[in-house]
Parts: structure tokens; C-alpha cells; sequence
């Protein structure tokens, strides 16, 4: 009974843990809906698409491999080509990605005597992981080969251990398709060989060992030589898997620029083989030619391996707006988790006992490789994921505590110097503490200054605001705060005109500006500045109601772009209206006797009749069905509402097109379109 419990424990641990990173990654997925596809997550849509219209394989500007475009259009084939459906069965994948790091683990370290507890700190890294939660949401091949390569470790590893040429054959079948998916995994093929080849404590005949090795290396050829016979037919060159290796080593060291060197590949045109000679070529004189230069960009490289993602990349491109819990997310489940990742990983691998048929004769290998790669050619930090799977369980490992204790003089010297060494390049790179400490003092200064804002102590928030701005002068955030707190409306406008010049791209400062160019009688300045409510992914039509100091009006075009400061809960404009959600509202509308809307509802036959509730303060006025071609409603008004601005709510059933009509691009949940409202005396 007691070995029931023991054994049931960690399982409803690990149950637990996937249940959290599952959650984790349903939020960022569900945050990231309508991010749009970068550069190659385009790519990858449109050929999976081409090759699912029936229009064949069609190779893309720079070669891949086919795997993870076969991938996308059979999920397209099953669940439609939506976007956010692909990003759920990645966040899915991701997911299950959870458990096989701790089989992957309890495998590396079976024996080990405190497995089980490591397993599952491993297990729980990966479930906090936010980097992972992220990389799902991309249509990009990292989330399948993440959970591709753990398991094909996993597999490498049980082989060796149990020398059944079963699991490896196994192993060698997924190291293949792993190939297929990102050609960076072929050296992964020859490393596990030679492990698979290293003599344990009890082997006996060596053809134990050859057997496992000789399955792995013919079921991983199996998968890979269709692919490359047919490149050999097709291009009549040897191309194993892809020319990517060959095109970015040309990419990457050209002192003419990638650019540059792109239009010189593409002037090739599918002669992919020419391309690939050419490019090993240019590539290798390109080095040969300077090593000065390209020692030197290797050592950014270097540094910028081991940097912090999130933290560079919200100082670098602080016009992208990202919300509060998503920001802290980033910063502590994603940079945080990194360090915890790298540093007690390296520390974690020097320090573990030498064992015969050592797996760090597989692992080391492969982690020197995948930095290397990294040196030769350029960083991008989605390329340094696959060190993860080799170093969370070490991480893991130094976590559990002990082995600090059990290490020799020269493991633990090892393990001193190369964390001195990592955190040397992480300094390098950026003065990560300083800054940090500098940052977290300005957002501070920010909260208090947007705390006295709501209190309506102006003299504070200045204050706050300015003090802010002398922790970072290039603050647009510290520029809009003086401006909600400057005595009078042209000195406002003064200090938001400064922080557009700050930063083009920040919504706040146009739309404030807008707000004060829309009173001030000048309706087309103000519409360019109050455009920028969609270049953000806040609300930010509730943060103008909160921030704009709108008179009362008797009639409101919706949609026409100066509405912005009296609506919540409508979709963008579009043709001088606007799509209301399940439920938006009209505020600061004059009292009157009744109220008097224009709209429209067209939908699809077969969706839900479009039932439009009207509430003004919170108490319901009627329902109306809403037809497809305008029509004008108008609604007595209770008498006891003439003393205030009026709060219109607009409560309908929603449909969304693409649910009607597959080539549909919108995928809104739309209520009801408003043309305007007003309210009549």
C-alpha cells in the first residue's frame, strides 16, 4: 500500500505541474490572438496552405526543411487554417512537453537517489517556462522540435541503458523525423552513435553495443534518405536535408550584409545546388579572408547568447505595448528562468559524479554545438532552445541541493569558473543590475504619479512624473504624465508633442493630444492622432474614458473618428461605423426624453438573430431585432434620468463570419454596427 502511495505521489505532482503550465500557456495564447505572423511564420503559412490547395511542395526563398510545413497543413486540413488554432495545438504540444521532461530526467539520472525529486523540479521549470508559452504562439518549428528532441533524448539514453535495439530503433525513427523538422538536429545523429558505442560496467560482448548503435543509425537513414534522393533528383546535388547551413554561413559573414548577399542567392534562382556550393564557398573566404573581423563579431555573438531576451527586447522597442502581468511574466518566468537554466545547468554538469556510459558525453557535445552554431553564424535567441532539454534537468539537479558537497576540488573549481565566465558575457552585453535597479526606481515614480493623477493632486504627480524623467530622460510614459498634470490645456499639449518626438509610436501621447486638438475646434488634426487607438493591444478605448475630459454631447457619429473618450466595447472603425461587441456602451451623452440610434445587424442566415438589449444607467429601455440594412431605433427615456450624462448600453448576441464562411479573414465576435446616436430633447 505504501509503495502505491509512493508510486501514485509523484504522478499527481506531475499531473499538477502540467495542469499549470498548461494554464500558463492558454493565457499567453489566449493574450496573443491577434498578433500577426512575422517574416517566416508567413513563409511557413503560405506553403503549407500552397501544398494543402493541392499545388504541390513549392521549395521557399531560403530552403527548409518539409517537416514542419506537412505539420501545419494537416492541422489546417483539421481545425481550418486559423492562426489561433495552430497556436492552440502548440500550446497543447508544449503542454505535453512537461511529462516528457521528466521522463526525459528521471532517464538521466536513474541512479541518482533523489531522481524523483529532481524529475519533478525539472517537470516544474518547463511548466513555468515562459519562453516555451511564448515560442507556441509562433508558427515556427521550436515548439514541435522542443518536445521532438526530449523525447528523442529520452529515447537515446533508455537505449543505451537497457541495450534493446527496440528503443533505439525508436530513438533513430524520431532523431530522423527531427531532422526533417530542423536540420540543427543532424549532428544530434552521430553523437548519439558514439554514446550509444560507450562500454557500461556489465556489457559483456561488444556486439551489445553495436547492435543498439547499427538499429538508431539505419532507422534514422531510413527517414532522412527520401528526403535527400529527393533533392538528389531534383536539384542533382547533394543536398542532405536543406542549404539553410551553407546559405546563412554566406548570410552571416559576407561583409556585404545578409540583404545584400540574399540578392545575390535569389539572382540563382532554383538551382539550389549551385547556391549551396556557392554559398559554402563565399562563406568560408568570407571568414579566411578576415578573421579579425569575424573573431570580433563572434564575441558579440558570444554575448548576446547568453543574454536576456525580454528585458532587451522591451529597453530596444519600448512603441510595443504589452501589459503589466505580461511584462512581469516575461521578465521572471522568461529571463529569470533562463538564468536559473543556464547558470545551474553548466554548474549542474560539471558537478554530477562521472558514471560509466557518462550522458554527458552526449550532452556536452551537443550544447557546445548549438552555441557554436550560434558564433558562426548569428544569434536569435529561439535558436538557443535546444540547449534547454540539456540543461533544466541539471538545473534541476543543483536545485535539489548535495552535489555541491559531493563534488571534487577540480568539479567544483570547473563549475566557479565557467559561472564567472557567464556572467562576465551577461555583464558585457548589458549592465543588466544597474539598469534593472534604475528602471524598477522610474516605474515607481510612474504609479505614484498616475496614483496622485486619480487622487487629483496634480503638484504630486508632477513631481513623481519629473522625477522619473531624470531617472530615464527618453521616458514618453514620464512626458504624458506632466502633461495630465500641466496647469493649463496648451501647456499640456506641449509636453505630449515632446513625448511623440520621444517616441513616434506610443498611443498616448497622440490620442491625448487628439483629445485637446478635438476641443480646441480642429476635427482632422485631432482624427490623425486619435488613429493611434489601434496601436496598442490595451483597451485603450477604456483608457481614454478614464483619461480624456470629454464635454457632454448631444449626438455622437460613431466611427467617424473623433468618438474616441465616449465608447467602450466597439470593435475599430471601418466605411464611418463601428461593430459593437457582446456588450459596448455610448457614455456622457446630454439627458433628454428618449434616445435615437442608427444600426444594422447583417448576418448569415443561419447565425443567431441579432436581439439588441438597450440599457441607459444601468436599467433596460427594450429589445429590438436588428435588421441587416439600417434602420433608426428610437427609446423613451425614464424621466428621472435629465440630471446626468447619459450611459447607453448596447447588449446583443454575437457571430463571428468566419464561422459561417471558411474564406472569411474576420474572426470577431460582432454584435451590431452603429452608424450614431443621439439623444432628443
Amino acid at each position: 500500500m505504501r509503495a502505491d502511495r509512493a508510486t501514485r505521489k509523484p504522478l499527481i505532482s506531475l499531473l499538477l505541474l502540467t495542469l499549470a503550465g498548461l494554464a500558463l500557456r492558454l493565457l499567453v495564447w489566449h493574450w496573443r490572438e491577434f498578433y500577426p505572423l512575422g517574416g517566416d511564420e508567413n513563409d511557413y503559412f503560405n506553403q503549407a496552405l500552397t501544398l494543402l490547395q493541392g499545388r504541390g511542395y513549392v521549395e521557399l526563398p531560403l530552403m527548409r526543411p518539409p517537416l514542419y510545413t506537412i505539420f501545419l497543413a494537416v492541422i489546417f486540413q483539421l481545425c481550418d487554417s486559423q492562426v489561433q488554432r495552430v497556436r492552440l495545438v502548440q500550446a497543447l504540444i508544449s503542454a505535453g512537453t512537461i511529462p516528457l521532461v521528466w521522463l526525459w530526467t528521471r532517464q538521466l539520472f536513474a541512479a541518482v537517489p533523489r531522481r524523483e525529486r529532481i524529475a519533478l523540479l525539472a517537470a516544474g521549470l518547463t511548466a513555468l517556462c515562459y519562453t516555451f508559452a511564448a515560442n507556441a504562439t509562433e508558427l515556427l518549428t521550436e515548439t514541435l522540435f522542443l518536445a521532438g528532441l526530449t523525447l528523442a533524448l529520452w529515447l537515446i539514453v533508455r537505449a543505451g541503458d537497457t541495450r534493446r535495439s527496440a528503443w533505439a530503433l525508436v530513438a533513430g525513427l524520431t532523431l530522423g523525423a527531427l531532422c526533417l523538422l530542423r536540420a540543427v538536429a543532424l549532428p544530434l545523429l552521430p553523437l548519439a552513435l558514439f554514446w550509444l558505442l560507450l562500454p557500461r560496467a556489465a556489457d559483456g560482448a561488444l556486439w551489445r553495443r553495436i547492435r543498439p548503435a547499427l538499429a538508431c543509425g539505419l532507422a534514422a537513414a531510413l527517414v532522412i534518405a527520401p528526403w535527400t534522393v529527393r533533392n538528389l533528383v531534383r536539384y542533382d546535388a547533394l543536398i542532405i536535408i536543406d542549404t539553410t547551413g551553407a546559405e546563412n554561413l554566406w548570410l552571416d559573414n559576407d561583409p556585404a550584409g545578409r540583404e545584400a548577399v540574399k540578392r545575390q542567392l535569389y539572382a540563382l534562382g532554383e538551382d539550389r545546388g549551385l547556391r549551396q556550393r556557392l554559398a559554402m564557398q563565399r562563406g568560408w573566404a568570407a571568414i579566411s579572408a578576415d578573421p579579425a573581423r569575424f573573431l570580433a563579431k563572434a564575441w558579440r555573438e558570444a554575448q548576446a547568447f547568453v543574454a536576456l531576451e525580454y528585458f532587451d527586447d522591451l529597453r530596444a522597442r519600448r512603441a510595443i505595448w504589452v501589459r503589466p502581468a505580461d511584462v512581469w511574466l516575461r521578465l521572471l518566468l522568461g529571463d529569470g528562468l533562463w538564468l536559473i537554466v543556464l547558470l545551474g545547468g553548466v554548474a549542474g554538469l560539471w558537478l554530477q559524479p562521472a558514471t560509466r556510459g557518462d550522458r554527458r558525453w552526449l550532452l556536452v557535445p551537443w550544447a557546445l554545438y548549438v552555441a557554436l552554431t550560434g558564433l558562426l553564424f548569428h544569434v536569435e535567441l529561439r535558436y538557443r532552445l535546444p540547449l534547454y532539454p540539456a540543461l533544466l534537468p541539471y538545473a534541476a539537479a543543483v536545485l535539489a541541493g548535495g552535489w555541491w558537497r559531493q563534488a571534487l576540488r577540480w568539479q567544483r573549481l570547473g563549475a566557479l569558473l565557467s559561472l564567472l565566465a557567464l556572467s562576465g558575457l551577461l555583464l558585457l552585453h548589458r549592465p543588466y543590475p544597474g539598469e534593472t535597479w534604475r528602471l524598477a526606481r522610474k516605474h515607481l515614480q510612474l504609479w505614484q504619479a498616475d496614483r496622485a493623477w486619480r487622487a487629483g493632486r496634480l503638484h504630486e504627480t508632477a513631481q513623481h512624473a519629473r522625477a522619473a524623467l531624470q531617472l530615464d530622460p527618453a521616458s514618453a510614459l514620464a512626458r504624458v504624465w506632466l502633461g495630465l498634470a500641466a496647469p493649463d490645456p496648451a501647456t499640456a499639449a506641449q509636453w505630449w508633442r515632446a513625448a511623440i518626438e520621444t517616441l513616434p509610436a506610443h498611443p498616448y501621447a497622440h490620442l491625448l493630444l487628439g483629445n485637446y486638438l478635438r476641443a480646441s475646434g480642429d476635427p482632422a488634426a485631432a482624427r490623425r492622432e486619435l488613429a493611434y487607438e489601434t496601436h496598442a493591444l490595451e483597451d485603450l478605448q477604456r483608457w481614454a474614458l478614464r483619461r480624456f475630459a470629454s464635454a457632454p454631447q448631444q449626438r455622437l457619429d460613431i466611427g467617424d473618428g473623433l468618438d474616441l473618450g465616449y465608447i467602450t466595447g466597439f470593435y475599430p472603425a471601418a466605411d464611418g461605423a463601428r461593430w459593437t461587441t457582446a456588450q459596448a456602451a455610448v457614455h456622457g451623452l446630454r439627458p433628454g426624453s428618449s434616445v435615437q440610434l442608427r444600426l444594422r445587424s447583417p448576418r448569415p442566415p443561419a447565425a443567431p438573430a441579432a436581439l439588441l438589449e438597450v440599457w441607459a444607467q444601468d436599467r433596460r429601455l427594450d429589445r429590438v431585432v436588428v435588421g441587416a440594412t439600417w434602420q433608426t431605433v428610437t427609446l423613451a427615456l425614464p424621466s428621472d434620468m435629465a440630471a446626468t450624462p447619459l450611459r447607453i448600453e448596447l447588449r446583443t448576441p454575437t457571430f463571428r463570419p468566419r464561422a459561417y464562411d471558411r474564406a472569411s479573414p474576420d474572426n470577431r465576435a460582432l454584435g451590431v454596427e452603429v452608424d450614431w446616436i443621439q439623444t432628443l430633447p
